[in-house]
């Protein structure tokens, strides 16, 4: 169900789940028929039971000498992800602080599968500034996969949005698919060339990213000055000789 594959996203465990789920189905309840309705033991409830009530999600009245236990309102959980979010970002700055200084020792970083390829771009536009330039060369054929094109395009949008210096070279012969997958972005510039050139490689800041799509989209994150100026250089040697 839904349901709990967002709640186990959100990290609460399978037992959680099915112990929270349970109460509020019932309503009000002693340990046996939650345990009966989550398919668990009952020193396995009492024993989840006891997180949910310290996380502030279930709660007990006593009644006859018997207690009865019974869920928060979902809302409640909302403030659970706040507090989780709140304690993380007493340590992000901490946890940022030993990336930076792990990817002064790192030569290459392999991007494996859409998520993965996803979220390296998800970074990479959260870290550009306007100060900042993101050149590439394109692809060939991916911009006829519309899974590929769609993507490819909404990247370039939110360069547009966030202002940053955006170049395309590709080459000639792809000119008019070129210009049909990017048609409508004004801050996109693309130019094309009669030279081979790197396909699907990024040339960003300190880093130079090579590209393959296909089924199993891969990138390789390559974090090197001296690299990253070679490929700079060859890039604007074409680009000053490439035509709109």
């Amino acid at each position: 169900m839904a349901e709990r594959e967002v709640l186990e996203e959100l990290g609460f465990t399978k037992r959680e789940i099915k112990v929270y789920l349970a109460m509020l189905e019932i309503g009000s309840s002693t340990v046996g028929p939650i345990a009966s309705k989550a398919g668990l033991q009952h020193s396995k409830v009492y024993e989840t039971l006891d997180k949910l009530m310290k996380k502030g999600l279930a709660s007990y009245v006593v009644v006859s000498k018997t207690k009865h236990f019974q869920p928060s309102d979902p809302k409640e959980i909302l403030n659970v992800i706040e507090e989780r979010k709140r304690r993380f970002n007493e340590i992000l700055e901490d946890l940022e602080r030993r990336q930076k200084a792990a990817q002064t020792r790192q030569i290459a970083v392999i991007h494996e599968g859409f998520k993965a390829y996803k979220a390296m771009f998800n970074r990479i536009l959260d870290e550009l500034t306007p100060q900042d330039y993101y050149w590439a060369f394109a692809f060939r054929n991916e911009y006829n996969n519309p899974t590929a094109s769609l993507f490819l395009r909404n990247v370039h949008e939110k360069l547009a949005k966030k202002k940053i210096e955006d170049r395309l070279l590709g080459h000639v012969s792809m000119r008019k698919m070129i210009k049909k997958a990017f048609v409508g972005n004004r801050n996109i510039e693309i130019r094309f060339t009669k030279n081979e050139t790197p396909l699907g490689t990024l040339v960003l800041k300190g880093r130079v990213i090579p590209m393959l799509w296909g089924e199993n989209p891969t990138s390789i994150e390559i974090i090197s000055d001296q690299v990253h100026e070679q490929y700079k250089n060859f890039f604007q040697e074409l680009w000053d000789n490439a035509k709109e």
